[in-house]
């Protein structure tokens, strides 16, 4: 039965946890990626944190039996490199791996057609609408303007959010007409790339509790991000909910049966 079908208190309770999980998803992604990139990209970094968050939280969103074969395959994978080669392991191992694994399994599993027919639209829309999203920050970082990332995870999920709602369908249908033939590889390289996010969040998480300090930048980059991750989830679970709530009150269609 279409989530849509359920009753209205229930519908709009669903829709704000559903959005309040998301926001808890998009959060630790964004910050991460955003201080990745920052050294490389400046204000820019903005950008592409939120096409990558963006992408991969629509996946998660609506693309649900991929995003679950991407995350059983990044943690699987991380966990055979770290205990393969534990002190001689880098990231780069567990993330071509992952990749390897995620292209695999779209090439090989035939997923239900229901939710995961359209992932490569689905990560498309998310990706752009991240994108769009995050050139509103930069543009507001160049003009000199300080953000913190509690207003830039708010800022993002909300905006990033309806914006994927409100488009999704429309590219979705129009992306159906693609040859079928494509869609394996499709959504081999969307799990692929949510593996090696999921894949390197279990390498942090691993690591650290290890208490081997396995040296390079990407945990480098955890360590600092840390404190301000906190905040920044609260942040993205309390946005998400009142856009999901905002979803379901203003009528925006529920997308679960693309």
């Amino acid at each position: 039965m279409s989530l849509a079908l359920l009753p209205v208190t229930r519908q709009l309770l669903i829709r704000t946890l559903l959005w309040a999980l998301i926001g808890a998803i998009y959060a630790p992604l964004f910050i991460v990626l955003e201080a990745l990139l920052n050294p490389y990209l400046g204000a820019l970094s903005f950008v592409a944190a939120a096409t990558g968050a963006g992408a991969i939280g629509a996946s998660y969103y609506s693309a649900r039996q991929a995003a679950l074969a991407a995350s059983l395959v990044g943690v699987g994978a991380t966990l055979f490199v770290l205990i393969l080669f534990y002190e001689q392991a880098a990231f780069w191992h567990a993330a071509v791996l992952c990749g390897a694994l995620g292209l695999a399994t779209g090439l090989s599993i035939e997923f239900p057609s229901r939710c995961t027919a359209n992932v490569p639209a689905k990560a498309l829309v998310g990706a752009l609408s991240g994108a769009a999203s995050g050139a509103v920050l930069s543009l507001v970082s160049m003009l000199g303007a300080g953000l913190s990332s509690v207003v830039a995870v708010a800022f993002l999920v909300s905006v990033n959010g309806v914006i994927y709602v409100a488009s999704v369908r429309k590219v979705a249908m129009t992306a159906g007409g693609l040859p079928r033939r494509w869609c394996p590889l499709a959504e081999g390289l969307v799990i692929g790339i949510v593996a090696i996010i999921v894949g390197g969040s279990f390498w942090a998480f691993a690591s650290t509790l290890s208490g081997y300090d396995r040296p390079g930048y990407f945990l480098q980059v955890i360590e600092s991000t840390s404190s301000a991750l906190p905040l920044a989830v609260a942040s993205g679970i309390a946005a998400g909910s009142v856009t999901g709530a905002l979803l379901e009150l203003f009528g925006f269609a529920w997308i679960d049966d693309l």
